[in-house]
């Protein structure tokens, strides 16, 4: 049995769209009693939103950077949060120091944080919109949002985060920074669901796949491949890329 373990934005989900191969690559990858994760850094509300839009298959979900993990029944089977007072003060940095609105993400809700000029324009739903003073309210923080102007302005905020703050981890796509506990990634969950799955049956090989910052440490341990179209910095750390990820996994059934 293998593990195929792959990013969803710009892996799976490329130019708003995912390739038809895809779904049945999937479906056959599993019938031969593979298991297929998809690892991303969206949060449980909007992975799922786009799983039922596409009718994707899975056997896990890894989801915010690997704070949380779902098997296919969608019951969270692992969740590591980040501590309240580490939280209040990353977002209170973050509205202070960057301006606009930030975005907080926990068990039930995303909430955002009103800006302090007021321009709260967001391209996404949230549940409820509060004021700086009202984040005390909230706990079990999964994961910290922030939106950025570019992706210049991405690595910025992610590096002055995780230069200022040592309790977590700041992660930089292209107009977004994923910030969760600093011991959060993908190659965490990875091992979670290897850890779980081998307990009943032997994993012959672990293969992964991705694009972006996030998943530069799971395609060192696991020799993945990258995107074609990924960040230099990424591409830098291989020679193995795809177009689609049906490409690998015809390959590798």
């Amino acid at each position: 049995m293998k593990l195929f373990v792959s990013d969803y934005d710009m892996t799976i989900y490329i130019h708003e769209k995912i390739d038809a191969s895809v779904f049945d690559a999937i479906k056959k990858w599993r019938r031969e009693g593979n298991i297929f994760a998809i690892a991303t850094g969206r949060n449980k509300f909007s992975i799922f939103e786009h799983i039922d839009r596409h009718g994707l298959e899975f056997d896990y979900l890894i989801a915010n950077n690997g704070a949380l993990i779902f098997n296919n029944k969608r019951e969270a089977i692992f969740k590591d949060t980040i501590d309240n007072d580490v939280s209040y003060e990353v977002i209170k940095f973050l509205h202070d120091t960057f301006g606009g609105t930030v975005e907080i993400v926990d068990d039930k809700h995303i909430i955002s944080v009103k800006s302090k000029d007021g321009n709260d324009i967001l391209p996404f739903r949230v549940d409820e919109k509060i004021n700086i003073d009202d984040i005390y309210n909230i706990k079990n923080i999964i994961q910290i949002n922030k939106m950025t102007a570019d992706s210049k302005s991405t690595e910025n905020v992610a590096n002055t985060i995780n230069d200022k703050f040592d309790k977590v981890i700041a992660y930089a796509n292209i107009r977004t920074v994923d910030i969760v506990k600093n011991n959060v990634n993908k190659v965490n969950g990875i091992m979670f669901i290897e850890n779980l799955i081998q307990s009943n049956k032997k994993i012959e090989k672990i293969l992964v796949t991705g694009d972006s910052n996030n998943d530069i440490e799971m395609i060192k341990k696991y020799d993945g491949y990258v995107q074609i179209n990924a960040r230099e910095n990424v591409k830098s750390i291989t020679n193995k890329y795809f177009n689609i990820i049906s490409d690998i996994i015809y390959k590798e059934l």
